[in-house]
């Protein structure tokens, strides 16, 4: 803006010595001309004073379109766990990620009187999914049954749009002391096993208190603490049940960022969750909040930047918990843990390797265990490992391949039923391609195998298609 001032004012000095030394010397200069040239002069005085405010107005916008974005960026709209994804360039084509807005998305926001600024934001995506042999469940796959449950393993094809989703992100006025932001977001798997059913389902819902440096407080329903991404997929499932644990449940949040360095810093997060879990021993209560203490998670995480403009996050993670029945066959409080490594490593500007490693005990509630938590009839926890690994490659702008494994192993031995699944694994690829910048289709193959504790191994041959429009 100043280099155009002084522009403006070179100009106008420049045009009016020109009128000046054309006045002064000659006499003889036809009076038609000077009335040209002193035209001239106010037209472009006009131009300049018009391009001036017009570059002040987009100044303006600029400014408070930037505000805007960063105030969503600092409060975790782009590190929400599902949203930190391998490819900046392909954010919008990760059905897993909550679909943070970006700039485009940041236009639609309006202001309301009172001063809170509301952002809308979502996508709508239809999956066209074919199993050669039955899963659980179905468009959204954890996995195979096995062949005394589906009759033989018989192929399934399907097609939903249930994953859409559609969502809020709420900044509260500016405060001194505090940068207060919200979010409010639902997709339609309220009933996850009926693929059919198009139930709406709370996914977040939370409050979140900045202040000082680095200190945050967040209040609500909101991905697990222990959850830094996930794996870059088409398959609503992301990996539960084959080594990803998640999850999102209520829950009170502390986090501190401690900067170690211009592009390093420290991250520790302590919450209280509710374990949030199914009714094992049908007494009317969840089993999580009969034992009358909340779940406990733990998290310190190292982010900086090590080979790429991009961070690498290394996190170590732990829970504790308990969940209490009280009817036969064993009646008994059953602790629930987990201890879990994570890294994401981009390791050249168009590749980055991620995956976790994790072991504990009644993990069902976050997909762990094959979704086995306790074995009643033994009165014991089932214990698991297990993990997923992923390398992501940025093959253009608007290509982009992801190649994976994930796999989840519970303990044979603390397994009865014959139906029980003993071990479960599954390779992936996938391929995304950004028709436009909110535009994408993709395709993925899966294999995915499962073991059982008396019956024979089933073996599924997955292949989706995947359309998806954000805004």
């Amino acid at each position: 803006m100043l280099n155009k001032r002084r522009f403006r004012i070179t100009l106008a000095w420049t045009l009016q010595t020109v009128l000046f030394v054309s006045r002064a010397g000659s006499a003889e200069t036809a009076p038609a001309d000077l009335s040209r040239l002193e035209t001239l002069i106010e037209r472009q005085g006009r131009l300049i004073a018009a391009q001036e405010a017009r570059l002040a107005e987009l100044e303006r916008l600029n400014a408070d379109l930037q505000e805007r974005v960063e105030a969503l960026m600092t409060n975790g709209m782009a590190f929400a766990p599902s949203a930190r994804v391998t490819n900046a360039r392909a954010a919008q084509a990760v059905p897993a990620a909550p679909s943070a807005p970006d700039n485009a998305a940041a236009r639609l926001a309006f202001t309301k009187p009172n001063g809170f600024s509301v952002v809308p934001y979502g996508y709508f995506k239809f999956d066209a999914v074919h199993d050669s042999a039955r899963t659980a469940f179905g468009d959204a796959a954890v996995y195979v049954l096995p062949n005394s449950v589906s009759g033989g393993g018989d192929e399934d094809l399907s097609f939903s749009a249930r994953e859409s989703r559609l969502g809020f992100a709420v900044k509260a006025p500016d405060h001194p002391r505090l940068k207060v932001t919200g979010r409010l977001e639902g997709d339609f798997y309220g009933d996850l096993a009926n693929q059919d059913s198009y139930q709406f389902r709370l996914r977040l819902a939370y409050l979140d208190a900045a202040w000082g440096e680095g200190w945050s407080l967040r209040l609500g329903q909101d991905w697990d603490a222990f959850t830094s991404f996930h794996p870059k997929m088409l398959d609503a499932g992301i990996l539960a049940g084959t080594g990803h644990l998640w999850g999102r449940r209520p829950q009170a949040r502390l986090t501190k960022v401690t900067p170690l360095g211009d592009a390093t810093r420290l991250v520790l997060k302590a919450a209280v969750e509710n374990g949030y879990k199914n009714d094992v021993d049908s007494d009317g209560q969840q089993d999580s909040n009969a034992s009358g203490i909340p779940q406990a998670v733990g998290q310190v995480a190292l982010e900086t930047r090590l080979l790429t403009r991009r961070d690498t996050v290394l996190s170590l993670s732990g829970l504790y918990g308990e969940e209490r029945t009280r009817r036969t066959p064993s009646p008994d409080t059953y602790p629930v843990e987990l201890v879990q490594l994570a890294a994401q490593l981009p390791l050249a500007d168009p590749f980055a390797l991620q995956g976790t490693l994790w072991a504990g005990q009644n993990l069902d509630a976050y997909y762990g265990g094959v979704m086995q938590g306790l074995n009643l009839a033994e009165g014991r926890a089932v214990s698991a490992c297990g993990g997923w690994v992923e390398g992501v490659y940025d093959l253009t702008d608007r290509w982009s391949l992801a190649l994976g494994y994930g796999l989840d192993n519970p303990s044979d031995g603390d397994l009865s039923l014959a139906a029980s699944r003993t071990f479960n694994d599954r390779y992936f690829a996938s391929l995304f391609y950004l028709v436009t910048a909110n535009l994408m289709i993709g395709g993925e193959y899966a294999l995915l195998r499962t073991e059982f504790k008396e019956e024979e191994r089933v073996t599924d041959n997955r292949f989706q298609l995947s359309g998806q429009l954000s805004f």
